[in-house]
């Protein structure tokens, strides 16, 4: 008979740490349990890796949990490939359980009867003692990049791969900000459950590697999450009001050297600041700025964020990438589970 142990996060000396796609309002993180039980499906697939396990509970009925993991993407980045877990296997994972009464996980890590231990959310799993590190990069790719790397244009990610992107920021909600965030219910309301890429400013908190390309008269930002594609008109003359409204908005950017990138984007369309249900008016202005450090191994990231709908005065977002020679932009290919 298998048994759902539930024992305080926080009292493991935990802390909550897992704030990417809604999760917290799709389960309580201060608390980690373990589910025993048999892996009877496995679908490695973006934007979250999903298994089912089925269990006998404490009256002797089957019951079958949903666990869900992280991205295809970022398992792969530690080393876990979609044939780590396969159907059959006898599991104990451990993770964080459904707010709603479900037989739902978010799973942090799958361990199987012979000890052996596999993270599937690697950030939460780091916090639980696993040893989370980067498989290697090619040596070739690296080479590569090193002589191709001309400014601000290269592929930048983060060398903590349990971490993610956004983690400084000062967000003054308004009233009506706050009442949106608190009636979101993301089992229902998530776009990401159609795959519907993220818009301006949500795409921005990406934990996935990001590529600045020179395209001439503009830059294209080049984001693995979604396989997303956003075009920075530099020194544009055109007036943006004349432009459509898209979700990723119209930006125009200007190099103050040769080192920083300033950009000022409107005519956003997407109706979501992040994906915890705040809500965003056409109104949002977002300027960012990009700023590489003289030996090119970092780039720092600000983003100002003026909406009178969303924040009572302008909102900060801060955080920055790391230059990993080798790093490569993968295809992230969301499938509608």
């Amino acid at each position: 008979m298998y048994r759902v142990l539930i024992v305080c996060l926080l009292a493991l000396g935990l802390t909550p740490a897992m704030a990417h796609h809604g999760s917290a309002h799709y389960y309580d993180l201060d608390t980690v349990a373990r589910v025993e039980g048999e892996i009877v499906s496995v679908s490695w697939r973006n934007p979250h890796v999903m298994l089912q396990l089925r269990r006998t509970d404490d009256g002797g009925a089957n019951e079958v949990w949903e666990i869900e993991g992280s991205s295809v993407n970022s398992l792969a980045r530690v080393g876990v490939e979609g044939d780590s877990i396969t159907v059959g296997a006898h599991v104990t994972i451990t993770g964080a359980i459904s707010r709603h009464g479900l037989p739902a996980m978010a799973g942090h890590v799958v361990t199987f009867e012979d000890g052996r231990d596999v993270p599937i959310w690697p950030r939460p799993a780091k916090r639980l003692g696993q040893d989370i590190r980067p498989a290697p990069l090619s040596a070739e790719a690296a080479e590569r990049a090193r002589d191709q790397a001309i400014g601000i244009f290269r592929i930048w990610s983060r060398r903590d791969l349990t971490g993610l992107f956004l983690e400084d920021g000062y967000l003054p909600f308004t009233a009506a900000a706050e009442a949106a965030r608190a009636a979101w219910n993301p089992l229902e309301d998530d776009p990401v459950l159609d795959c519907t890429p993220r818009g301006m400013s949500s795409i921005m908190n990406t934990p996935h590697p990001v590529q600045f390309v020179d395209q001439g008269y503009s830059v294209m930002l080049r984001m693995e999450e979604f396989d997303t594609q956003r075009i920075i008109h530099i020194d544009d003359a055109v007036d943006p009001e004349t432009q459509p409204r898209t979700p990723l908005g119209y930006s125009v950017g200007r190099f103050e050297d040769a080192r920083t990138l300033v950009v000022t984007t409107t005519r956003i369309s997407d109706p979501y600041f992040d994906d915890e249900g705040t809500p965003q008016s056409e109104d949002a202005v977002v300027t960012e700025r990009f700023s590489m450090t003289e030996d090119g191994t970092r780039l720092y990231y600000e983003s100002i964020h003026e909406d009178p709908y969303t924040f009572t005065e302008p909102a900060r977002w801060s955080s920055y990438w790391d230059w990993n020679p080798g790093e490569i932009i993968r295809r992230f290919d969301c499938v509608v589970q």
